[in-house]
C-alpha cells in the first residue's frame, strides 16, 4: 500500500524493519519506503476550487513554496543616469609627437642668408591639427511584458484565513518577481555569450587565448582537455593558468591597442585598471582549482583576482562549457556585423573592461487594471524595458581550454 492516499496507513512493520537495519540488529534488506513517504502529487483527491480549478479545497496546513531568486552577472547592470540613455560614446586617438620649433636654429632658416640668423622670419603657431575623435553610437532598447490575474474573491474555499490568502498572493507576486530576475539573468547571460562569440569570430590572437596549446608549447607536453585533469598534470597547469591570467590582467592596465578592436584610422589607446577589470571563470574548473591546487599551496592572495565571478554555465545548463550563438559586434570598419554562427566548447573564462558590455534597466513597472465588474477579477501587467550594449573596442579576452 502507499501513504499517498486520503486514508491512514499502518507502517509499524516497515518502521521496525528500518530501525533494526539502522541499529545493526538486521542486515540491509529491501524496504518499501513508498509505504510512508508522501510525495508531490498533481492529482487532486479533494474537490477543486471553482475559480482556478487548480487548488484543492481546504483540508489542513498549506505550504507556500517559493523563494526569492537573484539574477547572476549582477556586475553587468549599469546605473540608469549614466547608461540609460547610452546613445553615443566619444573616444580620442593619440597623435604622433613632432619636433619642437622652439629649439630649431635658426627657426626660419633662409639658405640665401649668410650667415643664417632667422631675422625677419616667424614660426607659424596657427597650424591646424584636429583631434582624431572616434564616436560610436548605440541604438535601440528591448522590451517585454506579461500579466497575471488576481480574483477579488480569490478561492474562498481554498484558504482558511485572510493571512493564508495573503500568503498565496505573496507567492504569486514572488514568482512574478523571480521571473523578472530570470529575465535579467537571461539578458546578461546572452550578452556574455555574444561577447565570447564575437571574440572567437574576430580571432585576434591576443584576444583568443588557447590555454592548453600555449602550455603544451612551453612545456613540451601533449595534454588534452581530458588528461589535464589527471593528478600529475592539474596542479602545475592551473598554477600556469593563474600566471597567464595575471599576465593578461597586468597588460590590460597598460595604455595600448592590445585586446581591443581598433577602428580604421582611429587608434584609440585604452587601459583597464585592476578595479575596472571583470573576470568570469567556469565554476567547475575554479572549484577544481580551489580543491586540488589551493588546498595544497594556499596562502593569502594566492590565485586571487580583481573582480572574479564563477559561471556555472555560459549559455545552456545542459552544455555548460559551450556557446552556440550568431554574435553581433563592431568591425574594424566601424560597421555593425551580424556574424555567422559560432559553436564552441571548452570555454574557461572571460576577462573584460567593465565598459565593454552591460545593461541598464530603463523601466520596470507593474500596472493593475480596475476590477472586472462581471468576473470580479483584475489583471496586473508587468512592463520591462532595458538597454543592452556591447563595445568590443574596449578590452576583452576569452580563455579557451584547448
Amino acid at each position: 500500500m502507499s501513504v499517498n492516499t486520503m486514508t491512514f496507513q499502518q507502517i509499524a512493520t516497515v518502521l521496525n524493519s528500518i530501525v533494526h537495519q539502522a541499529t545493526g540488529q538486521n542486515v540491509i534488506t529491501p524496504t518499501n519506503t513508498a509505504e510512508f513517504v508522501s510525495v508531490a502529487n498533481t492529482a487532486l483527491s479533494l474537490g477543486n476550487d471553482v475559480i482556478m480549478n487548480a487548488i484543492s479545497s481546504v483540508l489542513s496546513r498549506t505550504i507556500f513554496s517559493i523563494r526569492p531568486y537573484s539574477a547572476k552577472f549582477v556586475g553587468l547592470e549599469k546605473d540608469l543616469p549614466r547608461w540609460g540613455a547610452y546613445m553615443r560614446k566619444l573616444s580620442i586617438a593619440d597623435s604622433d609627437w613632432a619636433d619642437d620649433d622652439a629649439y630649431k636654429y635658426p627657426v626660419t632658416y633662409d639658405a640665401n642668408e649668410n650667415p643664417p640668423t632667422g631675422d625677419g622670419g616667424m614660426v607659424d603657431q596657427w597650424k591646424i591639427k584636429k583631434p582624431n575623435v572616434l564616436q560610436t553610437n548605440f541604438y535601440g532598447a528591448s522590451v517585454f511584458s506579461d500579466h497575471i490575474t488576481i480574483f477579488e474573491d480569490q478561492l474562498e474555499s481554498a484558504f482558511r484565513s485572510p493571512e493564508e490568502l495573503g500568503s498565496f498572493i505573496s507567492l504569486i507576486m514572488t514568482n512574478l518577481s523571480n521571473r523578472i530576475e530570470m529575465s535579467r539573468d537571461a539578458v546578461a547571460r546572452g550578452l556574455v555569450a555574444n561577447m565570447i562569440g564575437a571574440l572567437i569570430t574576430e580571432n585576434d590572437t591576443n584576444r583568443v587565448v588557447h590555454l592548453l596549446t600555449e602550455y603544451n608549447t612551453q612545456t613540451g607536453l601533449s595534454l588534452t582537455a581530458q588528461s589535464v585533469y589527471a593528478p600529475d598534470n592539474f596542479p602545475a597547469f592551473m598554477k600556469w593558468v593563474y600566471s597567464r591570467v595575471a599576465q593578461i590582467s597586468d597588460l590590460m592596465t597598460e595604455n595600448s591597442l592590445m585586446f581591443q578592436t581598433v577602428i580604421s584610422g582611429k587608434p584609440v589607446l585604452r587601459h583597464t585598471p585592476m578595479q575596472n577589470q571583470k573576470i568570469y571563470i567556469f565554476s567547475p574548473a575554479r572549484h577544481q582549482m580551489d580543491a586540488r591546487v589551493l588546498a595544497d599551496t594556499y596562502h593569502d592572495n594566492y590565485l586571487k583576482y580583481a573582480d572574479v565571478e564563477s559561471v556555472n554555465y555560459w549559455q545552456s545548463i545542459r552544455t555548460p562549457d559551450s556557446v552556440n550563438v550568431s554574435p553581433a559586434y563592431t568591425s574594424a570598419a566601424g560597421a555593425v556585423v551580424n556574424g555567422d554562427p559560432v559553436s564552441k566548447a571548452g570555454i574557461f573564462g572571460l576577462m573584460f573592461d567593465e565598459d565593454a558590455m552591460g545593461y541598464a534597466l530603463l523601466d520596470r513597472r507593474m500596472v493593475p487594471t480596475p476590477v472586472n465588474a462581471s468576473g470580479l477579477y483584475r489583471n496586473i501587467f508587468v512592463h520591462a524595458k532595458q538597454k543592452v550594449f556591447m563595445d568590443n573596442t574596449e578590452k576583452a579576452v576569452v580563455l579557451l581550454l584547448d
